[in-house]
């Protein structure tokens, strides 16, 4: 327990600060009492300020880099401008802080309550902010690239236009968060929880979503070519118009999602859970959805070329007017196929061997005698 008696009062600290500019050394600031001090633009570089009451304190361009401020009181205080790289911020009180435009690089604010702090285009690259508190906070246009935010709290945070490249956010919280336009190129965000998340125009080039929620998020026109999904949730998502070729979505749960327009070229699907997606219109050319469920899903008009369908689940599904060529069914379940013989014509009958259809569709689809075909049980 902190003893408050050895508190440095506000004319001893003031004392402190140029005694350590005359003698050019750091200023010894622990348990100083500086609340509603004008500091403005003042050198405190390296300092050492742990728990002291900065509280409605004038920090503006203030210098702090590598100061020690753990459990410092810097609630209310205007740090707009300031520079707090490399700075140790953990456990500190920032509630109602300004930190527009300040230099937090490199600083560490893991475990920090930031929420009602204004990072409005603050610089926190390659920050700390494990198991932050960040509800609510306006980060946008931030540089958060390679910073730690893993388990932080995001949720309803705005992160439009923020720059997280590279960043780790394993296991955070970002529900409700907006993302829209964000940079999360190569970040992870492994075992995310950010059900209805606006992603919207995000790049997501090779970002790690193994294992993420994303139920009901909205990554309409989304790039997430080369993205890791393994297992991802995204249940009545929204991935209109996304480019996510050459993507691993392999055991990912795409029940009811909007998937029309959407480009899964050369993409893994392998063992994907596509239950009534809507895939109207998506290019799936030479993706694999081997043992996949598309029960009841919508395919039509889609681009099928050269697509795996080995042992998938189609009961039910609509393939009007899309482009089959290549494609292989072997093994496939199509009870209750909605489609004409138009588009199997140009599909090879070698790769339909041992599917599962009823006799009724097989011979309206054009299936010939020789095609291996088994009746099944619909259901």
């Amino acid at each position: 327990m902190t003893d408050r008696a050895h508190m440095l009062t506000r004319d001893e600290a003031l004392w402190e600060i140029a005694k350590a500019e005359y003698g050019q050394r750091v200023p010894m600031l622990d348990l100083a009492d500086l609340h509603s001090t004008n500091l403005s633009g003042m050198d405190l570089s390296g300092g050492n300020i742990r728990e002291a009451d900065l509280s409605d304190a004038n920090l503006t361009g203030a210098y702090l880099c590598g100061a020690y401020l753990r459990k410092a009181n810097l609630s209310g205080a205007n740090l707009s401008g300031a520079n707090l790289s490399k700075a140790i911020l953990a456990g500190v009180n920032l509630i109602g802080a300004n930190l527009r435009g300040a230099n937090l690089r490199s600083t560490d604010l893991r475990g920090t309550d930031l929420c009602g702090v204004n990072l409005n285009g603050a610089n926190l690259k390659r920050a700390y902010l494990i198991e932050a508190n960040l509800i609510g906070v306006d980060l946008s246009r931030a540089d958060l690239s390679g910073a730690d935010l893993s388990r932080a709290n995001l949720t309803d945070a705005n992160l439009s236009f923020v720059d997280l490249d590279g960043a780790n956010l394993s296991k955070v919280v970002l529900n409700g968060a907006d993302l829209s336009r964000a940079n999360l190129h190569k970040a992870n965000l492994s075992g995310a929880m950010a059900k209805k998340a606006r992603f919207h125009k995000a790049n997501m080039n090779r970002v790690n979503l193994s294992l993420a929620n994303l139920g009901g998020a909205n990554l309409d026109e989304v790039y997430l070519c080369e993205a890791n999904l393994h297992s991802i949730n995204l249940v009545n998502a929204n991935l209109r118009f996304a480019n996510l070729s050459r993507a691993i979505l392999s055991q990912a749960y795409l029940f009811k999602a909007s998937l029309s327009k959407t480009d899964f070229t050369k993409a893994d699907l392998n063992k994907a859970n596509l239950i009534g997606a809507d895939l109207m219109g998506a290019n799936l050319s030479r993706a694999n959805l081997s043992k996949a469920n598309l029960s009841h899903a919508n395919l039509s008009e889609a681009y099928l070329q050269n697509t795996n369908f080995t042992g998938a689940k189609l009961q039910d599904a609509c393939l009007l007017n899309a482009i089959l060529t290549g494609a292989s069914f072997a093994g496939a379940n199509l009870l209750g196929i909605q489609a004409t013989s138009k588009e199997f014509a140009e599909v090879d009958m070698a790769s339909l061997s041992s599917i599962i259809v009823d006799a009724v569709t097989a011979q309206w689809l054009g299936f010939p005698r020789m095609a291996m075909v088994s009746p099944g049980k619909k259901g």
